[in-house]
């Protein structure tokens, strides 16, 4: 049995998530609290000495990094292959899967903390927020997530994140002109990366984003309607209220596009 060490509103755990559903693989499920710092405690520094989530614990040893361990998975347990026949596909199936990593993830976090988890730790009270921050076994990085937590909202980090994504979004567009899926007319490693982005945009409720992108937007309504997808994310995730302030969102949005 191999085992999941990941945060269900991990960006990066979606994804392997997702190649679990999607090859069939049965899994064990460690899930952490990145709020509560769980990734930087000494078992899990054991474990992965980065403190990065995911991390997939096999009989063979320890992977680390979301499009490795995908990979891993399609090579060790997929018949089928979720990689292109073609090489020249095989690379741009890669090519995506590092445009995932390089570009999509770090253009996510800024409105992921401003607009998401920073509703979430003002709802705390101070102590409960001071337990959890105690947790965090670096003290300068402990007082630099405190008094992130408490600005105000960074309205220029995510106006660049949104022009960001929207550059992405321009990208599918014209990859999916010239067939169904990110790589190929078959589906792949690539779009499982790229599916990461769908789910968080809707989790952030920036499903706004697609509508200058119809050809995009389609894409992104194939991939969510793949049962992987729905079995990646979070049991009853759909029954938890967004904190996203749509009346910020839509102005973030006026302000990043006029």
């Amino acid at each position: 049995m191999i085992v999941l060490h990941h945060a269900w509103d991990s960006l990066q755990s979606f994804k392997v998530r997702m190649c679990l559903a999607e090859i069939g693989i049965p899994w064990g499920d460690h899930a952490l609290n990145l709020t509560e710092f769980d990734h930087l405690t000494p078992a899990y520094l054991a474990l992965n000495p980065d403190g990065l989530v995911p991390a997939l614990e096999t009989a063979e040893g320890v992977l680390t990094e979301s499009s490795t361990i995908n990979a891993y998975l399609d090579e060790a347990f997929n018949s089928m292959r979720l990689q292109p026949d073609d090489a020249f596909a095989r690379a741009r199936m890669r090519w995506w899967c590092q445009h995932e990593d390089t570009v999509v993830h770090p253009a996510i976090r800024p409105p992921t903390f401003n607009l998401y988890i920073k509703p979430i730790l003002a709802g705390l009270s101070p102590e409960v927020m001071e337990q959890r921050i105690s947790r965090h076994p670096h003290p300068e990085r402990a007082e630099t997530y405190r008094a992130a937590a408490s600005a105000p909202v960074d309205d220029a980090a995510v106006i660049a994140a949104f022009r960001s994504l929207d550059l992405t979004m321009s990208r599918i567009d014209l990859a999916v002109e010239q067939r169904r899926w990110l790589a190929a007319d078959t589906f792949s490693l690539a779009d499982i990366a790229m599916a990461a982005m769908v789910e968080r945009i809707e989790m952030l409720a920036l499903g706004s984003l697609w509508e200058r992108h119809p050809d995009a937007r389609a894409w992104s309504e194939r991939v969510a309607r793949r049962p992987s997808f729905k079995r990646a994310r979070e049991p009853r995730s759909a029954e938890k209220p967004s904190p996203v302030d749509q009346e910020l969102v839509r102005r973030l949005m006026g302000m990043a596009f006029g």
